[in-house]
């Protein structure tokens, strides 16, 4: 999916006009016709903003190989999909542990509004930890299904 069509999608999925992202984003509204032509194409400050508007990162509004998905807003349906994934966590500064990191996989065993309950390896032995879900600062699904 190329720049201007996922602009497109991603305006459509949630509903708003040209005219009304425009406003958002200090624009005209046939700047955002044309970016969704294809005629031409957000700067990158532009680029950032369309990026907090809809909440993807920039990789996720210029990366081709990517497809919008409709998504469903209750955290209760997105945590169940991430149940039994192997995943990557960034979790905030106030959260220290020596032996996970953004890099370490790490299952997911559990999930609600409050707490993510992970299992990884440490050396060869697995490791179990409850964390406070205010800490969890985004979470990258590397793998499937682990059973």
């Amino acid at each position: 999916m190329t720049l201007n069509e996922k602009l497109l999608s991603l305006r459509k999925k949630e509903g708003l006009s040209q005219e009304s992202l425009a406003e958002k984003l200090g624009v005209t509204r046939q700047t955002i016709s044309n970016w969704e032509s294809g005629q031409t194409s957000p700067d990158l400050l532009q680029a950032g903003k369309i990026s907090g508007i809809f909440k993807i990162s920039l990789d996720e509004l210029v990366d081709h190989k990517l497809d919008v998905v409709c998504r469903d807003n209750s955290p209760n349906h997105l945590y169940q999909n991430l149940l039994n994934k192997t995943c990557c966590l960034i979790l905030s500064d106030d959260f220290y542990d020596f032996t996970l990191d953004y890099t370490t996989p790490v299952e997911i065993v559990d999930i609600n509004d409050d707490f993510i309950k992970i299992e990884y390896q440490v050396k060869n032995e697995k490791e179990i930890k409850l964390i406070d879900m205010d800490l969890v600062e985004s979470i990258k699904v590397t793998g499937g299904d682990t059973e």
